[in-house]
């Protein structure tokens, strides 16, 4: 893979898993035996990429660089770090890291667990010498999960997606939020180009396929903060802008052809001198593909992954839940034998045991009952406890003779003795005091904040 940079946006600051995450930083959620972000990077390790730009924010770097030295990854990992006190949105980054990229180049959210092929993607971008491919999932992996805590109704984002049937080329993205009540489609998006399929049960993996041009585009628009909220959509909407009228070739651009129009607007063209010599002596030229590509400089496409590949985002708490309750039984699909789900540094002296997932250094002692849960790494169980249904997060500890069922105990959250607790969640670093006995309710050191105001 050496035709491609890949770079995984690791800085994000997870805020929707506020039950679950605390101050520690989102890529490093315990999914199973591994942080999170460990599951995008293997998956890049299976496709034979060498080298992965892993962009973190900047008081983070240790903590996560030294999770991942722990980890069976035999990437070299090039950390780009962006301020920590800086509002960064993902163009924002990109940009940020732009003199990193000198090819064409794959961009994964660390939020990302699949097992999906991604040569269909790449192929596809290929193939059509696209601008952008990007890969999608069908939705609904957490469907069938309840959350713990108080009863509530999980409003998923959606997304509509417009793709050519006969092309996968993309038609459009936009926020289902965005439409009140009617999609209002432009007629040109219909015009030759054949049916348009509509989707509102498309997930977006977040993994692009970019031309190197797109990333010298970006730079120049410093108004453009996120990349799937504002760049996107716009990138897309360039398949169909008209072509710049009385345009001057300037041939010093070495990463593709810039050319400006009378009102010295730049327009790129993902095109080097030698792609265009290269175009001119191949039997597929420009002449050929008019027809299918409608003249369209800009191409962008949409590609599905298979229905029986696994796919989700965990990009808030239901999904978070929902991956560790499955992992057990999808393990061998996701990941193989080759990787245990009970980790070499766990300690597990209990025999009581069905379908579990420890990490590092999880210790869970003898006379216990666990059943069906998850331990992240540090989580300490004493004796004579029930576990069932659960997910005990990282440094967390149970005290003798509790008793959890379909719970989270979050990030350095303490549960003392002789305690039950059914369908909670237990906020990070909160203290469930000896003897609770408390059913679908969510325990927050939140509760407790004061607002002060200070004129």
């Amino acid at each position: 893979m050496t035709e491609f940079r890949a770079v995984v946006f690791a800085a994000g600051r997870g805020t929707r898993l506020p039950e679950v995450l605390g101050d520690a930083p989102k890529c490093l959620l315990p999914v199973g035996p591994y942080p999170l972000i460990w599951y995008p990077l293997n998956l890049l390790q299976q496709h034979n990429f060498s080298e992965v730009i892993v962009v973190v924010l900047e008081q983070e770097k240790l903590e996560i660089q030294s999770a991942l030295e722990n980890t069976p990854l035999k990437l070299r990992l090039d950390y780009a770090t962006i301020p920590s006190d800086g509002d960064f949105g993902t163009a924002d980054s990109l940009r940020y890291i732009y003199d990193k990229i000198k090819s064409d180049f794959l961009v994964v959210s660390c939020d990302l667990v699949s097992n999906v092929s991604l040569y269909p993607l790449i192929n596809k971008f290929r193939e059509h010498d696209a601008a952008l491919a990007m890969l999608l999932f069908p939705s609904g992996f957490e469907s069938d999960v309840v959350m713990p805590g108080p009863k509530s109704k999980h409003k998923p984002e959606r997304d509509l997606i417009g793709i050519h049937a006969a092309t996968q080329r993309l038609a459009f993205v936009s926020a289902a939020s965005d439409c009140e009540e009617t999609l209002n489609i432009q007629r040109h998006l219909l015009k030759n180009r054949g049916r348009l399929d509509v989707y509102s049960r498309l997930v977006d993996a977040h993994v692009y396929v970019l031309k190197k041009w797109v990333i010298d585009y970006l730079r120049r628009k410093e108004n453009i903060s996120t990349f799937k909220g504002e760049f996107l959509p716009h990138l897309i909407k360039k398949q169909h802008s008209k072509r710049p009228p009385k345009t001057v070739q300037d041939t010093t651009s070495e990463v593709g052809v810039v050319t400006k129009n009378e009102d010295h607007v730049l327009h790129y063209v993902g095109h080097t001198i030698l792609d265009q010599k290269i175009t001119q002596t191949s039997l597929f030229n420009q002449s050929l593909s008019q027809s299918p590509y409608h003249g369209d400089i800009v191409r962008c496409y949409g590609i599905q992954a298979p229905r029986d590949a696994i796919g989700v985002r965990v990009n808030n708490t239901l999904s978070f839940l929902a991956i560790n309750r499955k992992l057990a039984s999808i393990w061998n699909n996701l990941c193989g034998e080759k990787h245990p789900l009970i980790s070499p540094g766990a300690v597990v002296k209990s025999t009581q045991t069905k379908e579990i997932i420890a990490a590092d250094n999880a210790k869970l002692s003898e006379k216990t009952s666990l059943n069906f849960s998850v331990f992240g790494p540090n989580c300490i169980i004493s004796p004579k406890n029930i576990v069932a249904n659960s997910l005990i997060m990282s440094n967390a500890i149970v005290e003798e003779g509790c008793n959890i069922d379909n719970c989270i105990i979050g990030h350095r959250a303490q549960v003392k003795s002789g305690s039950v607790l059914k369908n909670c969640i237990i906020g990070p670093n909160y203290v469930v005091e000896e003897g609770t006995h408390s059913q679908a309710v969510h325990l927050s050191n939140a509760d407790q904040f004061m607002e002060i105001d200070i004129q």
